[in-house]
């Protein structure tokens, strides 16, 4: 009886080691991906800032050919700030005049 004992601890402290094993494996393998993630996601956000550079940069672009052209703009994108423009001289001129 007592061998049989000492067999089953012995199992169990054998099967505690293997999951032991695997849970520092797994806790390394966390570690790691959060490490990728942080990593991702400063790419992320530096690509993000380069991709409203670029669209910045197209719709001064567009502007400067609609301007140079003379000719009617297809995107409204003048348009639009030309209104924002009117909008902002016309409170202007409120606020002055009263």
């Amino acid at each position: 009886m007592t061998t049989e004992i000492s067999e089953v601890l012995q199992r169990v402290v054998d099967k505690a080691s293997k999951v032991a094993n695997r849970n520092a494996e797994l806790q390394s393998k966390v570690k790691e991906l959060e490490e990728q993630i942080d990593h991702l996601q400063e790419t992320l956000a530096a690509l993000q800032a380069e991709h409203a550079d670029f669209q910045d940069q197209l719709q001064q672009r567009n502007l400067a050919l609609t301007v140079q052209s003379g000719s009617p703009a297809k995107d409204t994108y003048s348009e639009e700030k030309i209104a924002e423009l009117v909008r902002e001289i016309d409170r202007c001129l409120k606020l002055l005049s009263a």
